[in-house]
Parts: C-alpha cells; structure tokens; sequence
C-alpha cells in the first residue's frame, strides 16, 4: 500500500466517523424534542379527563351555567386564574394542567419550561431544571388557547400578582 492510499483510508475513516457523530447527535437531539403538534394550544375542545369549569363546580360551588359563562365576562378574555402555593410541586402543577386540558402532554410541557428563558427570580418558588424558577404563592393569567411554550413563558416570567396566604387553597380561580 503507498502512502497516498494510506493517507486517503486515514481521511475517509475520519469522514466517516465524523458523519456519523453528526448525523447521531442530531438523531438524538431531535428525539428529545417532542413534536411540533404536542406544544400547540389544546383549546377549549380538547379531550381531557376534566374542564376547569368542572373545578369551579366542584370547589368553588358555582352552578354549571355560572361556571360557563364566568370566563366570558369583560376583562377576563377567556382566562382563568391558576393559584400557585408554596405546597405545589412542579409534578403536581404540570400533572394538573394536563388533567384540566391546559396543556396537550405533560412531558412537552416540561420540555417548554426547561427550555424557556428565565427573566426573573422570586423568594419562594418551584425549582425547573437548573436554573430557572416559578414564583409560588403567585398567580398566574392562563388559557386553553395558549400554547405550551406561551404557558411557559407566564409561568416563569409573568405572575399577575402575589399573595401572602390562601385560606381555601384553590387552584384556578375565575
């Protein structure tokens, strides 16, 4: 063998394992990320186990006409008000606004929050990844017509207001 076809076997050896690192890394990275469609906004029509209007029957004792129709009132847009106190986990949170159809799947969600800036950083809070944090004893403005990384994004960065004590413990509010 001469020294130039050695000197070529060395290159195409070393070509082929850098495309392959490459073309693993990306297969990996992209098997993390979840899909596209998972992060979209489920909307008021999406399946899930129960509607917030549902919670507000339950726990707040509204009547089920009252309960519909408390979201369209004026300065409300269609949101309701998520109730974070220092007793919930992220688990928890991320649990429960799948189960109300706030968000489409859990795992997707919490890929949003790991991967969402953090602008701010509160006194009390829930712990996402390393560095990134959402203030308890806060609440936060949410919809079903926000996507995950919208809900995110609230979560981490944009509390409507803070309180100092909950005595009934209520998770949504209208």
């Amino acid at each position: 063998m001469t020294k130039a076809s050695k000197s070529k076997n060395r290159v195409l050896v070393i070509l082929g394992i850098g495309s392959f690192l490459i073309i693993g890394s990306f297969a990996y990275f992209n098997s993390r990320m979840p899909s596209q469609d998972k992060f979209e906004a489920p909307g008021k029509s999406w399946n899930s186990p129960k509607k917030v209007e549902n919670y507000f029957i339950e726990r707040l004792h509204m009547t089920p006409q009252e309960a519909s129709e408390i979201r369209s009132k004026p300065g409300v847009d269609g949101t309701v008000d998520l109730r974070i106190n220092t007793n919930v986990t992220l688990e928890a949170l991320v649990s429960n606004l799948s189960y109300y159809g706030f968000v489409k799947d859990e795992k997707a969600f919490l890929y949003a929050l790991e991967h969402t800036k953090d602008i701010t950083t509160g006194q009390t809070f829930i712990k996402v990844g390393e560095t990134r944090t959402i203030d308890t004893n806060a609440e936060y403005r949410i919809s079903e017509n926000m996507s995950a990384w919208q809900i995110a994004d609230i979560l981490l960065n944009r509390p409507s207001g803070h309180f100092s004590f909950d005595e009934y413990n209520y998770f949504f509010m209208p």
